[in-house]
């Protein structure tokens, strides 16, 4: 599993020209789900982001986690993190699960996100968006389990 997390003033997905999910103040999760994870990953991985200092806390910049300042949360399913491109001229995503897989194990990891009270918004999974965001910092961490 890999994520790719960033701090944002705010975001929003469109989906056909519609807003479909929007927050303020948080992070942005782009998550990809690999071909040999399982809902063991969903668990380590939403564990590690909700817990990570990456927020602006009483401490200063990269004090707080998500857990300590309850700050909104986007997730939206990339399964070209997982691209190969250091072959060749066109990316490889054989490392990407396939969709019904993914979709089963970002739900799952959606869900730990929602049952820990915070803001959540999603984009819709298999679908083109738009995502517009402004990144705070600019802040970004990649994570992979």
């Amino acid at each position: 599993m890999i994520a790719t997390v960033q701090r944002v003033s705010e975001a929003k997905v469109e989906i056909n020209n519609s807003i479909y999910s929007e927050i303020g103040e948080g992070v942005l999760i782009l998550l990809c789900v690999e071909s040999d994870d399982d809902s063991k990953q969903a668990i380590k991985m939403s564990d590690k982001i909700l817990n990570f200092c990456i927020l602006e806390g009483d401490s200063g910049t990269m004090s707080a986690s998500l857990r300590e300042l309850e700050e909104d949360v986007m997730i939206i399913s990339q399964f070209t993190l997982a691209a190969i491109t250091n072959k060749g001229n066109k990316p490889s995503f054989h490392k990407a699960a396939k969709p019904n897989k993914a979709k089963e194990i970002y739900d799952q990891f959606v869900q730990i996100f929602k049952d820990s009270s915070l803001n959540v918004q999603t984009g819709k999974f298999g679908e083109i968006m738009n995502i517009t965001l402004t990144n705070k910092g600019p802040i970004t961490f990649n994570f992979r389990t």
